[in-house]
């Protein structure tokens, strides 16, 4: 999938694989500008598939190989195969003018199939880094990642799922939690009438059935007496975050 861009005379075998020409007028300006080719299928490689290519992106350098970079982005699939040529840095590096703190993330794409996700138990998603890494996606053209941002597919892989259940008491409420789940209680201060029995019996208290036949005696034809008392009722708000790993990889590459 690369062209031979060798030049004659009077130029080494390494400075044959590596030099390569300022782009024209007309391909100048941001990647995303141009129309890229959709496969590039020369018959003479400037690179092969190992061979280790060095960029310098903004301030930043990266280390890795051809068949990496041109598996999924049309960018470096056009520079590397001299369709685009470019001048190497007397080092042999190439220089890209973008965000190096952007591109490790788009690199790892390249690498492992694998989407980036920035989440935040408290502040959620960083949709700030997922829109500046969408037209970093642009500019180098990696299409399964631009259209993985732009949809918002991130939003798929942490989920977040509620429970709510009424406590009995003060005393079931959990001390020790998993480190994905959050519990926020709501107590709050009721009133409930409450059963006397006629014999004063405090296991009795509440409980009209556990009255047996000296409780009914005693009581006579008196009607069955209440009191009102104060209750303490807690609801608990059980907050799950889920994180769907597979929607992480893009099953649509294959490594």
């Amino acid at each position: 999938m690369y062209s031979n861009v060798r030049k004659a005379q009077g130029l080494s075998q390494s400075h044959d694989l590596l030099r390569l020409e300022d782009p024209p007028a007309s391909q100048k300006g941001s990647a995303h500008e141009e129309s890229f080719p959709s496969s590039v299928n020369p018959s003479s490689p400037v690179y092969q598939p190992d061979q280790q290519v060095t960029l310098q992106v903004g301030e930043q350098r990266f280390t890795t190989t051809a068949d990496t970079l041109t598996r999924g982005s049309h960018y470096f699939e056009k520079m590397l195969s001299g369709r685009w040529p470019r001048e190497a840095q007397e080092d042999g590096s190439y220089f890209v003018d973008a965000d190096g703190s952007l591109f490790k993330y788009v690199l790892q794409y390249l690498r492992h199939n694998v989407f980036p996700i920035h989440y935040d138990r408290v502040k959620g998603h960083d949709f700030g880094f997922y829109a500046a890494l969408l037209e970093q996606a642009r500019f180098f053209g990696v299409e399964n990642l631009e259209k993985w941002l732009k949809n918002k597919s991130y939003l798929e892989v942490v989920r977040t799922e509620y429970h709510a259940r009424q406590l009995d008491s003060v005393y079931s409420v959990k001390d020790r939690l998993r480190s994905d789940v959050e519990v926020e209680y709501h107590p709050a201060w009721t009133t409930k009438r409450v059963y006397v029995c006629p014999r004063r019996i405090t296991f009795h208290r509440g409980n009209p059935d556990a009255c047996g036949r000296a409780c009914k005696n005693a009581q006579g034809d008196a009607d069955d007496e209440y009191v009102k008392e104060m209750e303490l009722d807690i609801l608990a708000i059980e907050k799950k975050t889920v994180f769907v790993q597979e929607l992480c990889f893009d099953g649509s590459v294959n490594s």
